[in-house]
């Protein structure tokens, strides 16, 4: 049971990340962790590191926030894949598949149109 929760803090974890904001990657890269506490695995987002990220996920009282309730919305993406890891009808070989087939694709391609925005902001600098 503790492996298979676990796997689920994994991929949860990995959702996080690909679906965070990410304006300057921190919140992404460095506050979303696999805690383990008292024999039991969970998955944190902000703290010391990114006090800020609650203000990511909440309605502003200005404006429309353009994030509001993405961590809502990446748990529930999330569900299914959990409820089948819990059950024991994924091997982690399956959810690993699942995970590069998913998430980490849509992180590679968040990485990669990062690196051509800041490309295109220093040629505009150097001309």
């Amino acid at each position: 049971m503790t492996q298979r929760l676990y796997e689920c803090c994994v991929v949860l974890h990995s959702a996080l990340v690909a679906n965070a904001p990410k304006d300057t990657w921190n919140l992404a890269l460095n506050s979303i962790r696999i805690v383990q506490e008292g024999g039991s695995y969970h998955v944190v987002v902000g703290g010391e590191i990114a006090p800020y990220a609650i203000y990511t996920n909440e309605p502003w009282l200005r404006g429309k926030n353009p994030n509001e309730g993405w961590i809502e919305r990446t748990i529930e993406e999330c569900l299914p894949i959990i409820r089948q890891i819990m059950s024991g009808a994924l091997t982690k070989t399956e959810v690993e598949e699942w995970m590069r087939n998913n998430y980490h694709r849509k992180l590679a391609q968040h990485y990669h149109e990062h690196i051509e925005k800041k490309l295109r902001e220093l040629e505009r600098i150097a001309v």
